[in-house]
Parts: C-alpha cells; structure tokens; sequence
C-alpha cells in the first residue's frame, strides 16, 4: 500500500532542530528545498496495489535516496546507514533526526518497482517540465548531441566460458526433471565452478574439450525443445536462445576435419557475456575499445540542461539512436527541438533523414571521401543535380558527362548509381595520371542521399553553422558531468537497468543545472 509523507512536517528535522549543520547550497539543500514540488507520492502512487495493507516507505523518499545515491556514488548498504546517519541525507529526504534508516533491500525493490513502471523517465521529464514553468527555455531549441561508452557490470567471458556457462543457465532453468541421468552425467562438467580439468596449454586437449561441449550443448538443447515449444516466451526458451546464440557464433565446422572449431571471424553482433547478454564490444575510436554499452545523450546549447537520454548496444554507431531520441524529446516533453548539432559520426544521409523525418534538421560535418593514391576525390567533381532523372557531373580538367550507369548496390542494399566519363576521353586527358587508372574511365558514384550530402557540405563552411559546431564541446561537458555521476561504468546488468542509473544521473544533473541558472537570473 502507498505510503506517504506527513504533510504536517516534524519539529525534528535537522534543520530545524540543529540549523546550520546541514550544508547549506549543497545538493543535499537544493533537494530538500525542490523535492516536495518534484517528487511527488501521488506521482508514484501506480507502483503500489491500491488496498488496505501496511504503508510503504513514502516513494518520494525512496526516489529522493537514490538520487542521493547516484550523486554521493553510494552502494544500497551504504545508502542505508547515511538514512540513518548523515544528517545532510536525513534534511534532503526530510526525515527526522532520530528516525531509524531505510533497509537497503528496500532500494533494491523499489528500483525494481521503477523499472517496471517506467518511473524514471517520468521524473527526468519532470524536471524538464519544471524548467519550461520557470521560463528557461528559448522558443527555439539547440539540440546538442553526442554519445560516449559505458563499461558493463557483466564479465567479459572466452568461447569456452560462454559455453559451460550458457549450458549451466540452461540445466537450471530445465529442472532434474526434464533430463536424463545419463546427460545430467555428461554435464556436471560444465556446472561446477571454474574451466574444465584439461590442460590448457594443449591445443588439441582445447579442441577436444570444445568437441565435447558443442556435443553436450545439442543433446542438453534436444531435450528441452518440447518445453522451449510449449513456452516460447519463458525462461527456459531465452536460455535456449542464449547457449543456441553463442554456439552460433563462437563455433563453426572445420571444412577438412569436420569438427567443431573457434570461430575464425568474430561475429558482427558476438555476445560476450552471459551475465550480461546484452553487452557487446564496442570501439569508441581506432585506438579505444571497451566492453559494455552506449549511452546517448542530447542536451540544450543554451541552458546545458539534459533534454534526452538512451542507452544502446555498445557495437551500435552513434547515429542509430539520433532519430528515436529527438523524436523522444518531442514528442514527450513538446520541447521545440528543432535542429540537432553533432560531431562527424551524425553526418552520414541516413542519420540525417531519419532526425529530420523525426521533426528536426541534423547538423553535422560531412565524413570526407576517400580518395585512392592521392587521386582526385569525388569532392573534386561538380555534381549538378538539377534534374534528378539527368545528372550531370564536371571533372576538374573541365569535361562532362551525363551517362548513367548501375554500380551495384551499397551496404543497405539500395541500388547505387555512377557517372561515368568515356575511356577515351580520360586516356586522351592531361590529368589522367592523377584522376583514375582504369582502362574504362573515372565513374563517380551519386550516393543514395547525394542531394542531402551536398547541401550539407556547402553549408557546414557557412559562419553560422561554424558557430553551432563550436557549441557542440558543451554537451561533452555533459557527457563529462555524467560520468562523474557514475556513468563511466554500469552499476546494474542489462540495458533498461542500465538506463535507469542514467536517468538517475540526468536528474541530478537537470536539479543541479536548474538551481544554477536560477540563481544567475536572480542576480541579474
């Protein structure tokens, strides 16, 4: 049943009974001071059967203890003794002096709660909403984008690992029950703690000992299929999806042999941990690789307040969440967002037409072209797209052409057209030494948004979009911010959880950013 706060107050809470103990202008005091109007029990009172029952912990309280948390980077035992302890947590939640602590399985609970309930999202909103009341916003939004990894809280695990560990999760799931003696024999193998007894050292004992697992991964997935059928949508079948999954991926047949084999490519969406199945490997550059998740980010050029948030998979690009996420900020906060500024990796056509299908214009550097042996580059040719049924391009020695022809198809399978110039006609050029070495002519390819990318090129030389792209390093700061809320790593397992640690750092942020602003408008 919902419990809530006594609206009479107390007499004994710290700041009335101690006074200047608290800190005073610390977040602890802008959370006592901000809470009661943000964080609301009524606002929570759907996380809770309605009925009689004892009361919970008001939901407000618990809600303001993890963002206390998530500022103080506090474990739940830790959280527990600073409810009953600390005196700035007991003025930001408003308890009182002698009141007892909140048990720290009771955040755990409550984040459960959360979660389910979406009730995060709903509080970042909120103070996105707070900030339009106090009139911070301009009429027209800056949106500043960029993402950043974030490490995962699961153990990275080797082929052999994934799979002793995929069948153990497996055999728990399916019960004594369901398998026989014999195979519940031949598994114990991967179900007791630590890697096979063989030696390591010997590539043909870590043949044989895959051998053996691939083997004891069919026979286990054979004899659970008729349950898997029966409930597709239990635990059991996400286990068997799971070892089915990783087995797919890290094995493969020996062409000569026949026997099972590591896989000798990595595969694009390689899952590299059962403890957390959704983390993946990422490279944030050439040189930066790291294990875990993506989180996205978008805030406001003007008042550096968090507009949006996400949380992707780490092997995911920067510009597969733009679109989602401005059209989030949209359509759930009505925030006019209407353009979005972003480093190179959101200048690629399809980021660009799905975040302007979402309501808003993408600004960002176009990826430059790569040009082979320090030839001329497709940049180096006028591409004249006047008439869209018949292109025409200009190379730099002055000739033209119109011809069109078909050039297969790119890495989303959409035909790609090229212009191609006569062989003759390049033979016969004085520049041909620097332009192609094909017997057949220079073809300069029309990319599938070749009209988009050309506006974007001109434009991002233009004064005015050079000044939005100097105000990008403010949403790194964010990102920096962020991080310094814990954000570098993932405190909890899988992404929605995950997410939730980061919308908890995007509220404490918003509440700490909004008190800032305030006071420099005061002073003005």
């Amino acid at each position: 049943m919902l419990g809530r706060v006594d609206p009479q107050g107390s007499l004994l809470t710290p700041e009335l009974l101690l006074g200047e103990v608290v800190s005073k202008g610390s977040f602890y005091d802008r959370l006592a001071k901000v809470g009661p109007e943000l964080i609301r029990d009524e606002d929570f009172a759907h996380l809770y059967a309605a009925g009689k029952g004892r009361p919970s912990i008001p939901p407000s309280v618990l809600m303001k203890a993890l963002l206390l948390a998530t500022k103080d980077g506090t474990s739940d035992r830790e959280s527990a003794r600073r409810t009953r302890a600390d005196l700035d947590w007991k003025h930001a939640l408003g308890l009182e002096v002698d009141h007892g602590g909140i048990g720290a399985t009771t955040f755990s609970l409550f984040r459960a709660r959360v979660v389910l309930h979406d009730a995060d999202q709903q509080l970042f909103r909120a103070t996105l909403r707070r900030a339009v009341e106090l009139g911070l916003f301009s009429r027209k939004i800056l949106g500043l984008i960029d993402s950043s990894p974030v490490l995962g809280a699961g153990a990275v695990q080797d082929t052999y690992a994934l799979v002793s560990s995929a069948i153990g999760k497996l055999v728990a799931q399916a019960g004594p029950d369901t398998l026989s003696k014999a195979l519940q024999r031949s598994l114990k193998r991967y179900l007791r703690a630590g890697k096979a007894p063989i030696d390591w050292q010997n590539r043909d004992a870590r043949a044989a000992e895959l051998a053996r697992m691939v083997t004891a991964a069919g026979k286990l997935r054979a004899a659970v299929a008729p349950r898997v059928a029966a409930e597709p949508d239990g635990a059991l079948a996400r286990a068997d999806a799971l070892l089915a999954a990783i087995v797919a991926q890290d094995v493969e047949t020996d062409p000569v042999s026949g026997a099972p084999r590591l896989a000798q490519q990595v595969a694009k969406d390689r899952i590299v941990s059962t403890t957390d199945p959704e983390m993946r490997h990422g490279r944030k550059s050439k040189s930066r690789r790291f294990n875990g998740h993506k989180m996205h980010v978008i805030s406001d050029a003007d008042t550096e307040l968090v507009l949006g948030l996400d949380i992707g998979p780490g092997n995911g690009s920067d510009g597969d969440a733009a679109a989602d996420l401005v059209s989030e900020v949209r359509d759930e906060t009505g925030l006019p967002v209407s353009e979005v500024v972003g480093d190179m990796a959101y200048g690629d056509g399809d980021t660009r037409a799905e975040v302007q299908a979402a309501g808003a214009r993408m600004t960002a550097k176009v990826p430059p072209v790569p040009n082979s042996g320090g030839k001329f580059s497709k940049t180096d040719f006028t591409i004249d797209l006047s008439d869209p049924h018949r292109p025409r391009v200009t190379c730099p020695a002055g000739h033209s052409t119109t011809d069109t022809i078909a050039a297969g198809k790119d890495s989303k399978r959409r035909p790609v057209r090229a212009l191609a110039f006569p062989a003759e006609l390049c033979a016969a050029c004085p520049l041909r030494d620097r332009c192609t070495s094909s017997a057949d002519g220079r073809r300069v390819g029309l990319h599938h948004h070749e009209a988009r990318l050309q506006a974007a090129r001109a434009a991002q030389t233009r004064r005015a979009t050079i000044a939005k792209f100097r105000q990008r390093p403010k949403v790194e700061r964010k990102i920096d911010h962020l991080q310094d809320l814990g954000m570098r790593k993932a405190r909890y397992r899988g992404q929605r959880k995950t997410k939730l640690q980061l919308l908890l750092a995007g509220i404490v942020a918003n509440i700490s950013r909004t008190d800032v602003l305030l006071t420099a408008r005061a002073a003005c």
